[in-house]
């Protein structure tokens, strides 16, 4: 195949791109796999609040060791810095949607009536 031949194939394919969002496929597939993105992305940044926790306190106490010449700061920074994620890991995701908190209060209000309530 010679240059020439090479780039009279490639051209039309070149002035004919789509970019991906124009892919009404691509779209089916990315509403498809939305809710299992965002679940990945709602565990990794749970991860990342817990681990960034621990490491900064833990960091904070290891400091303080080292300039204070204490031992005690260091386990007393890491069980901070978990507790602390745990924290902003309960006040940032643990909300309940509001549509789902309704659903939730009028399963609650529902009370099925078996033969031992009779």
């Amino acid at each position: 195949m010679t240059g020439a031949t090479r780039a009279a194939s490639v051209c039309p394919a070149m002035e004919d791109q789509r970019s991906p969002h124009d892919d009404p496929a691509g779209s089916r597939r990315r509403e498809t796999f939305s809710g299992m993105e965002s679940g990945m992305d709602t565990g990794m940044r749970v991860l990342s609040y817990l681990i960034a926790g621990v490491m900064v306190y833990g960091l904070l106490g290891w400091v303080g060791d080292h300039f204070l010449g204490t031992g005690f700061l260091l386990p007393i920074g890491i069980v901070a810095g978990a507790a602390f994620g745990v924290y902003v890991v309960i006040r940032r995701f643990g909300q309940v949607s509001e549509p789902a908190a309704k659903n939730v209060s009028a399963r609650a209000g529902t009370r099925r009536t078996t033969e031992g309530d009779r």
